[in-house]
């Protein structure tokens, strides 16, 4: 019998060997995406590869990694040494979009493979029409960069610096790029290394049967939540913004089945794939999914394959959520992902009211290449202010934190940072006041930016996302948040409404990028909330005392004081 206690060493050294993995990552990649974005997740594999322990970064990442994975070690199966690392990014090999670089390294022990150690990591740049990866021009695959099938990064124990030339050379920043996948590399080979003093300290059959119950143990909590939901079918529909649709909205419709602690989760009815960068691969979808119960769970033990044993998914071949070459992807980790969350919510909301949680806001971000303050070619992404949280039963939502894809999972980068290392000055940072949409529980404010370009020659910027049409929506009662509204502001006084795919858009020095992000959706009837919460989101500037009386019902607002939570310059 496999005794309690070495169980809890196990899983919590396990997952402690996960987060030394992207500690590495962070202290040693090039790229501000990754050193100060840490748009990372690293994960370890049972020898079956099913995820066994992951550190807690990027959920669309992680429930991706298992497919990818075991097609790698599939195109391997008879070639796989001690020492060998392998590398891929192909949405069609069970990657998400090309930027996601997934480096995996099996780990033997006493002549078994015992684990597999991975990290998967967004490169700053891998090619394709637009810098920076995302290209609302793209229509097919090969606009949108390098795909790298199953190869070998590391034979052996030695890296192929061949392999990792033909990589590098495909983007416009290669320096960085080498350095990431390097750094990716130390990553994995310090997870192997942890992986060995833990094998030199339990018996390896020991370990393997810790490994078992922590999957027994996450299929167990996932099948004892949907037992607790009312048993049933439920519908879910979300809407992605996509100008040819009709409306400029196409549906993203999902119908959940719970019986017996089983959930059959149905995506065969949503549109067939489209010639643009919202296709949704397989694995992405499955990673979507598979975040949606894992927030309704709320359990940290499910945070592994166990709990997916008890979720089968359904799809189409040739559809927006499971397209077949050469459908491009490039939107598909955030943009797509948080329509089918939303969607699965909503179905599972229905089952269980009480864990429903409103709307968050959805991903809208953008790559701006130009040229620095010395006259050097940069790429920046734009990862601030990422807008509100839905409020739940018990909670308001989280203010400005970020999208329902990976909430909180990549931190938004240091202001002083950005401002010393490229062409851009932080003008003014503030909570926007009336975002969160209203409930018993507000949903979470989002943001103000006004960020100004400094550069000394035009920059080129292209956006990714979602959230200007369809806001955050609210539940049980409460009401929708409001949705993105991004603006540029140039220096000759012209000013237009940034759209959420477009690309090429020129920004000249002294331009300025005015961006307010969506609020969360409430939950709830606003004008059931207590009146002393309404009155301190009235003191805080959360709400205006206009809102508070039209909305809340509270006669008595006061103004509040002439404060601003920001960040705030002229100069």
């Amino acid at each position: 019998m496999l005794n309690p206690l070495t169980l809890a060493v196990v899983r919590h050294k396990l997952k402690a060997v996960t987060e030394e993995m992207v500690e590495t990552m962070t202290h040693t990649c090039f790229s501000p995406i990754l050193n100060q974005n840490q748009d990372f997740s690293a994960v370890l594999l049972s020898s079956d590869i099913q995820t066994v322990s992951q550190a807690e970064r990027v959920p669309i990442h992680m429930g991706a990694m298992p497919l990818a994975v075991r097609l790698m070690a599939e195109a391997f199966e008879d070639d796989l040494f001690d020492g060998d690392i392998l590398m891929a990014n192909d949405p069609f090999w069970g990657g998400s979009h090309l930027p996601d670089v997934t480096l995996a390294m099996p780990f033997f022990h006493g002549g078994k493979l015992r684990f597999w150690v991975a990290l998967r990591a967004h490169q700053g740049d891998i090619g394709g029409l637009s810098a920076g990866g995302y290209s609302a021009a793209a229509r097919e695959i090969w606009h949108e960069g390098l795909r790298i099938p199953p190869v070998k990064l590391a034979a052996r124990g030695g890296v192929r610096r061949d392999v990792l030339r033909m990589v590098a050379s495909n983007s416009r920043r290669p320096e960085d790029l080498e350095g990431d996948l390097m750094a990716q590399l130390a990553a994995v080979k310090a997870g192997a290394a942890r992986l060995e003093e833990l094998f030199r300290r339990y018996d390896a059959e020991e370990i393997e049967a810790c490994v078992r119950a922590v999957l027994d143990g996450g299929e167990a909590i996932m099948r004892q939540m949907l037992r607790g939901c009312r048993q049933g079918r439920y519908e879910g529909r979300s809407c992605m913004e996509y100008e040819p649709a009709p409306g400029h909205l196409l549906p993203i419709p999902v119908i959940v089945t719970l019986e017996d602690g089983r959930a059959v989760v149905d995506l065969t009815q949503c549109p067939d794939q489209v010639p643009a960068f919202i296709n949704s691969p397989y694995a992405n979808t499955r990673a979507a999914v598979m975040v949606a119960f894992l927030y309704f769970s709320g359990d940290e033990q499910g945070l592994n394959d166990g709990s997916a044993r008890a979720i089968e998914i359904r799809t189409r071949p040739g559809s927006l959520l499971d397209p077949v070459l050469p459908a491009p992807v490039g939107a598909c980790t955030s943009s797509t992902a948080c329509a089918l969350i939303e969607a699965v919510l909503q179905a599972l909301g229905g089952a269980d009211p009480d864990r429903a949680i409103g709307g968050f806001a959805r991903r809208f971000r953008f790559a701006l290449a130009g040229s620095d303050r010395q006259g050097r070619p940069f790429i920046w992404h734009y990862f601030f202010n990422k807008g509100g949280t839905g409020g739940n039963r018990d909670h308001d939502g989280w203010p400005n934190l970020g999208g329902l894809h990976n909430p909180g999972g990549t931190p938004s980068p240091s202001i002083e940072r950005t401002e010393a290392s490229y062409p851009l000055v932080v003008e003014e940072y503030a909570l926007a006041p009336d975002t969160g949409g209203a409930g018993q529980q507000r949903g979470g404010l989002g943001g103000l930016m006004r960020l100004r370009y400094d550069g000394t020659t035009p920059a080129v910027l292209n956006a990714s996302g979602e959230g200007v049409l369809v806001p955050p929506f609210g539940t049980g009662g409460g009401a929708d948040g409001a949705g993105h509204d991004y603006r540029i502001a140039q220096a000759d006084s012209s000013e237009h409404r940034l759209g959420v795919h477009d690309s090429g858009v020129v920004l000249e020095p002294g331009a300025c990028l005015v961006c307010t992000s969506a609020g969360g959706g409430g939950y709830g009837y606003p004008r059931s909330r207590d009146r002393d919460a309404v009155r301190r989101d009235v003191a805080f500037g959360y709400v205006s005392a206009a809102a508070a009386r039209a909305v809340y019902g509270l006669e008595d607002a006061p103004e509040p004081p002439d404060r601003r939570d920001s960040v705030h310059r002229t100069s």
